[in-house]
Parts: C-alpha cells; structure tokens; sequence
C-alpha cells in the first residue's frame, strides 16, 4: 500500500467522520491530503469549491525548519542513555550538604597556594567520593550479568560539558592523590576534552562518577547513570539558607546531592551510607587533606 500524505487538521477530519482516505485525492503538495479535500469529499457533489486564495488560507504551513546531521559523540551519548535508562533499575538517594567550613577552607587553601592552582569545589567532590568508596568497597563494584566486578583501584568517572557534547573521563587512583593533585588532573582533563584531545586511555571502566551543575545555578538534579557505572552524584548550586539550631535560627551555605544508584548492585541502606560518609568528608574538609 503505497504511503498516504496527509495534514494532522485533515487527518483528525478524517476520523472524527470515518472518512476512507484511499477514496480522497489530495490536492497539496505530493498528493497530500489537506481540510479542503476531506471537506470535499464529505460534501459530494453539492459541494461549493472555494477560491484559490481561500483554499491556501485553509492549508496547514509546516514550520520552517533544517535537517542537522548528529555529531559522533551525540550518537554515543544516546545510545549509552537509551541504554542505561532501559536496562539499569534507577533509584535515587537525596542529601543537603552543609558546605560553609568548606568554602572558607577552600579559599585559605587558595590564598596558600597561587592563582594558577586555585581549587574548585568540584576538585573536593571528587576527592570526598574517592574516600567514601575505600570506606564502602562493596559501592566500587559494576554488574555485568552473569557477575559483578569489584575494583581495587579507587577511580572516578567526571562529567565534562564542551560545546561538542559531554564527556566523562575517569580520574585514576582519587584516594591516593591529595586535592592539588586532582585539580592539576582534572584542569588537564578538561583542556584535552575542550581541544578534542581525549584518548581511549583516558576513558577507563569505573563504578562511580559525578556531575555537577552547580556552575548553572542548578538547585538540585537527577543524573543518568552512565554504563557501566552503579552510581552517579548530582551536584547542585551552592545556596543560603535558613535553618533553625539551637533554638535560634542561621544562615548556612548548603548544598543540594543526589546520588543515583544501580539496584542491581547496590542496595538502598548501603547506598544511603555512601551518601552519608561523602556528606561528611564535605562537611569536614580538613579530614580529606589528611586521607
């Protein structure tokens, strides 16, 4: 049967009156079927033919628009998303950090060291998951059908958006490395994804990573887990608010967390206490320069 050509308002005409479009010519472009033909044909023979101008005002006008050829790393982006959504079972856990002794621990620590070494909060993310994962080796596995794969390595997949699509890349052996090291690391990561200069090597099989939108304003979020990956943290924008502590009340930078989590291999009370333990390394950062 030959494919027939029709205009959404035609087509909804169409079946709101049982109209057999094989029995329609359609008068638009490429035979399309528009109003005006199945006016016409409910109509019959007594039908009065409107003007040319009329019928052109009847006739449905797509929207301008251009095809866009998919760049490569969009096509394994959703590929590996259609994946992950498909076969992982999801769950999410949500924690609120707070994060003021960590922003002034952050800024003695880089008035200390210089402006080209200057560390991100990210860079103390990155560093309180690698410990938290020593402390829960059992959060350092992947599931892969007929077994799991626990790490001995402790390593961490980043996220990093380019204007060419996002990567992750894994930072290697996080719990050996000081936070000055995994902000060199990760400040050399992010210049080879920004000049395309990522290689295989930098794209290691991991069970953790983290993606931080914080930058954006971003409150709090729910990431993907990326394959092979048990879990992901969401990291949100820092804020102020108001809580209530010791029958007063103050103003505390908090930051929203959300971790996602494969079901498969890590079960709810075991993932609330990785999210527990990366919450406290935040909340006392001078623990992390010591680890």
């Amino acid at each position: 049967m030959d494919r027939i050509f029709i205009t959404p308002l035609a087509n909804k005409l169409a079946s709101l009156n049982s109209v057999n479009l094989e029995d329609v010519r359609g008068s638009g472009p490429r035979g399309r079927i528009t109003k005006v033909d199945i006016e016409k044909h409910l109509n019959g023979p007594s039908y009065s033919p409107k003007t040319e101008d009329q019928e052109k005002s009847d006739q449905e006008i797509d929207i301008d628009n251009e095809k866009i050829d998919i760049p490569k790393i969009r096509k394994i982006i959703a590929q590996k998303l259609i994946l992950s959504k498909s076969s992982i079972p999801h769950f999410y856990l949500r924690r609120n950090a707070k994060v003021d002794d960590l922003i002034d621990f952050r800024a003695k620590a880089n008035n200390a060291i210089g402006e080209n070494n200057k560390l991100s909060l990210n860079d103390f993310f990155i560093k309180a998951c690698g410990c938290a994962l020593v402390d829960f080796p059992d959060c350092n596995m992947i599931w892969q059908e007929q077994h799991m794969l626990k790490f001995k390595e402790v390593a961490i997949g980043v996220a990093i958006s380019t204007e060419a699509g996002l990567y992750t890349p894994t930072l290697r052996s996080v719990d050996k490395k000081s936070v000055s090291q995994i902000s060199l690391e990760m400040k050399a990561l992010i210049e080879k994804a920004k000049s395309k200069q990522l290689r295989n090597s930098d794209f290691l099989e991991c069970a953790h990573a983290i993606s931080n939108l914080g930058m954006f304003s971003i409150e709090n979020f729910d990431a993907i887990i990326n394959p092979p990956n048990s879990s992901i943290l969401a990291v949100g924008a820092v804020r102020d608010e108001v809580v209530s502590e010791n029958e007063g009340f103050l103003s505390r930078k908090q930051i929203s967390l959300t971790l996602s989590v494969d079901h498969r291999t890590i079960d709810g009370a075991l993932g609330a206490k990785f999210l527990d333990r990366i919450v406290f390394y935040l909340q006392n950062p001078a623990v992390l320069m010591v680890r």
